[in-house]
C-alpha cells in the first residue's frame, strides 16, 4: 500500500510539474475572455516579442488612444501609452507609477513604462472602437457585445 502511495504522489509531483514549466515548452498566446464567466472567446498566438496593442477612442477627449503591452514571463507589461489629448484616466505626467519616460511626438503624447498588469480588463463599447492589434493582425473587440473582456497571456495549444 505504502509503494503505491509513493506511486501516485510521484506521478501527481510530475504531472504538476510540467503544467507548472510551460513556460519553458509553449509559445504564448494571448486568450480573450468574457469576465467575469471567462468563457474564451478567442486565442491569437503573440509574436516573437510578445507585443500586442489596445486602441480606443477617449469617452472624453474623443481623440484616438493605443497602450502597448508585452507578454514577459507569462505576465502583461504595459511599455507604452499613445494618445493626442489629455483626458480622464490618462497620464499627466513622468512622476506617473512606472513611468519611464515622456515625449511629445508629431502631435502626441507617447508615455514610456514599465507598469506590470495583474489582470487585464477591457470594457468595450461600440461608441468608442475598441481594436487588439497583434503581429499585423487586428481584431475588432466590439465584434462581440458590449461587456467587459479579459485579456490573458496562456500557452498555445497549436504551433
Amino acid at each position: 500500500m505504502r509503494g503505491l502511495l509513493a506511486g501516485v504522489l510521484a506521478f501527481l509531483l510530475a504531472a504538476c510539474s510540467a503544467l507548472d514549466s510551460h513556460s519553458d515548452r509553449a509559445h504564448p498566446c494571448l486568450a480573450i475572455s468574457r469576465f467575469p464567466s471567462r468563457m474564451t472567446l478567442g486565442i491569437y498566438r503573440l509574436p516573437e516579442d510578445g507585443g500586442f496593442s489596445l486602441s480606443f477612442i477617449h469617452s472624453v477627449s474623443h481623440t484616438p488612444v493605443r497602450d502597448d503591452y508585452q507578454a514577459i514571463d507569462w505576465r502583461i507589461i504595459q511599455t507604452a501609452e499613445t494618445f493626442q489629448a489629455h483626458g480622464a484616466g490618462l497620464p499627466s505626467g513622468v512622476d506617473e507609477p512606472d513611468v519611464t519616460g515622456w515625449e511629445h511626438d508629431d502631435g502626441r503624447f507617447v508615455i514610456r513604462m514599465e507598469r506590470p498588469i495583474s489582470r487585464l480588463v477591457v470594457r468595450t463599447d461600440r461608441n468608442y472602437r475598441n481594436r487588439l492589434q497583434i503581429d499585423g493582425m487586428e481584431i475588432n473587440l466590439n465584434g462581440w457585445d458590449d461587456q467587459a473582456l479579459e485579456l490573458a497571456v496562456v500557452p498555445c495549444t497549436a504551433p
